[in-house]
């Protein structure tokens, strides 16, 4: 029998429960799960991600830096860029002004959900990619799996760091990380639609 959810992840999950399936159904993510995916509307998926995971992933480094915490985080952005390059493409980060502001530990207990939570979905992305595009599609940002027990020892790290009082911070974070992800996958994927 697994290990219980620690209530901060069951907080932080039925709080924005409502933010992730937003996110999921985005036609960026979307397409990718699409029996007719094409390389073009997966390098524009791609392209798209690009910016929203930077500034995710960066603002997520840099505080767990400046906040002095010893925390491992795998990083996904070099992936990404990798697999843009594969396809001849050159990604685009977010502009700085779009970027987190620093902010406290359990902010960043919010943020990090939000981020680690991400590759939760990858291997059915990375599954569904090689089924419809082939093996030789470059995947190695939504390859990068968590290793059995992974998710909840990370879980169980993020509850340790956000004291009891502390839980509102890291759902505002949460919701702060799901909206700007969101607000940068909208500006890049509508740029990237043709205009007709």
């Amino acid at each position: 029998m697994p290990p219980p959810t620690p209530p901060l992840a069951r907080q932080l999950r039925d709080a924005t429960r409502e933010a992730h399936r937003a996110l999921d159904h985005h036609p960026a993510l979307q397409r990718l799960l699409a029996a007719r995916l094409t390389r073009e509307d997966y390098a524009a998926s791609l392209l798209a991600l690009y910016p929203a995971h930077a500034a995710l992933e960066t603002a997520v480094c840099e505080e767990i830096e400046r906040l002095g915490l010893g925390l491992e985080m795998p990083r996904r952005l070099a992936r990404l860029a990798d697999d843009l390059g594969s396809l001849g493409l050159t990604p685009q980060a977010a502009a700085v002004n779009a970027l987190y502001p620093p902010g406290s530990v359990a902010t960043l207990v919010g943020r990090l959900y939000v981020l680690e939570g991400s590759r939760l979905g990858g291997r059915v992305i990375a599954e569904r990619l090689r089924r419809t595009l082939g093996p030789e599609v470059p995947h190695a940002f939504f390859s990068l799996d968590m290793a059995p027990g992974e998710w909840l020892r990370r879980l169980a790290e993020l509850e340790a760091l956000c004291p009891h009082d502390d839980r509102d911070a890291a759902e505002a974070g949460a919701h702060e990380a799901f909206a700007r992800f969101r607000y940068h996958l909208d500006t890049r994927f509508q740029l990237l639609q043709p205009h007709g």
